[in-house]
């Protein structure tokens, strides 16, 4: 299994994160339970998550010319990850994200994306020529869709495999799905992005068909508990998640698009990595936090070895 070049083009967040028991109902106050500060943003997030996969990690992105941003430089390069490509924006905050979490672990997330979205396509078409030097463009839809695109493009142009995370979920341009050659939705960024309401194995191939359609070699459906739904030329399968107990969901998705990125070769690996990506989304909701509760490489392998977690097959 290879460690490829890993570019990230996405957000950074200051994320604050309230625990409580339950969460409140318009109009209703609750008391929390603790608050605590940390680095977050999906693609922050994904970019922690290739580098202690074993990943060569960039984070292309932009941040505030304030305390938030120069706190992310110093823990994105603290974790091995080029920030040359970061920009800081004079007039506009670091992004930040709200997040509650109850006492069954599950997450309700406001984000403010400050300088994230000052991210332009300009910004990315001046220096598309970064991209030449990587294997896995990685992206995500905290940053304006037009830098997206951009980058999307430039990634393609420069013959790398090109990974979209499509959250938040959103409709998306079919010129943006046809350069893309591994997609990553949840269920409700899947029914989103091709109309198909998703309930069972039928719907599934279905929307993963339409998702064919546009030109998207592999499609890769995350369903939280049950696993991640795969389809390709080659056929389609139910990979289940492994069996923990969830402390906090926040950051699980992007685990699993950092790890397939950083480890992603080719079509026939596919069920491979797919089952290295769940097994570290799978640690990392055994524990707090957004970046904190990404697992190393080593503590991944450690699970599989130990579980004796085998490649479906």
């Amino acid at each position: 299994m290879r460690n490829n070049k890993v570019i990230v083009v996405g957000s950074y967040n200051v994320d604050m994160t309230i625990t409580t028991d339950v969460f409140p109902k318009a109009g209703e106050t609750v008391i929390g339970n603790k608050l605590s500060y940390g680095h977050g943003g999906k693609g922050a997030n994904q970019a922690v998550a290739a580098a202690r996969a074993g990943a060569q990690t960039s984070l292309w992105a932009k941040v505030g010319d304030d305390q938030y941003g120069e706190q992310a430089l110093d823990a994105l390069t603290l974790e091995g990850i080029s920030t040359q490509n970061i920009q800081k924006t004079q007039d506009t905050p670091t992004g930040m994200a709200a997040i509650t979490v109850n006492g069954r672990g599950e997450n309700s997330i406001v984000v403010v994306s400050g300088a994230n979205w000052q991210l332009s396509a300009e910004d990315i078409e001046k220096d598309c020529d970064i991209l030449t030097d990587a294997d896995v463009l990685l992206t995500q839809l905290e940053t304006p869709i037009e830098s997206v695109s951009a980058a999307i493009s430039c990634a393609r142009k420069a013959g790398l495999t090109v990974i979209l995370n499509p959250a938040p979920a959103q409709i998306l341009p079919v010129d943006l799905l046809r350069n893309i050659d591994i997609i990553t939705p949840n269920r409700i960024e899947a029914e989103m992005l091709t109309g198909i309401t998703i309930t069972d194995d039928n719907s599934l191939l279905k929307a993963a068909e339409m998702l064919h359609a546009h030109g998207i070699s592999i499609v890769l459906i995350t369903l939280g508990t049950q696993g991640v739904f795969v389809s390709h030329q080659g056929g389609s399968k139910l990979i289940p998640a492994i069996k923990v107990e969830a402390v906090d969901t926040v950051g699980a998705g992007d685990v699993f698009n950092g790890v397939l990125a950083a480890h992603y070769s080719d079509i026939d690996a596919i069920d491979e990595v797919v089952s290295l990506a769940i097994i570290a989304a799978g640690l990392s909701v055994t524990r707090t936090g957004a970046q904190t509760a990404i697992p190393d490489l080593e503590s991944i392998k450690a699970f599989q070895n130990e579980h004796l977690v085998a490649v479906a097959g």
